[in-house]
């Protein structure tokens, strides 16, 4: 990883690759919640596999 990649990640969010969650009020909260729920998921799961990709390089 460069220099210029661990500044990237130290210091900004660009390079999170999951899509800020927009939250659609015409929708019934459990339609909400269900899309909040799987938006949580695809984070977590791109920030779980981006620390075992840096941890792999170490």
């Amino acid at each position: 990883m460069t220099q210029e990649e661990k500044q990237i990640i130290l210091e900004t969010y660009k390079w999170i690759k999951v899509k800020k969650y927009v939250d659609d009020q015409s929708l019934s909260w459990e339609e909400r919640y269900k899309r909040l729920e799987k938006h949580h998921l695809e984070e977590t799961n791109f920030l779980i596999d981006k620390i075992r990709e840096v941890v792999k390089q170490f």
